[in-house]
């Protein structure tokens, strides 16, 4: 495994709260597992659309 980098990042009460309560409900295990999963997909995402654009351009 690489080695981690800590990421330190603000966010609201209000996100928080709505952090920790989701992940009650579902299979998350922690907040970072939750936000790790997250980036992990947004960034697959937005790499396939940009792939897609610059292939609809050429």
């Amino acid at each position: 495994m690489s080695k981690r980098i800590l990421w330190s990042i603000e966010v609201t009460n209000h996100l928080n709260k709505r952090l920790e309560e989701y992940i009650k409900l579902d299979s998350f295990k922690t907040k970072s597992e939750f936000v790790r999963t997250a980036v992990r997909d947004r960034l697959s995402k937005e790499l396939k659309e940009f792939k897609e654009i610059k292939n609809e351009s050429l």
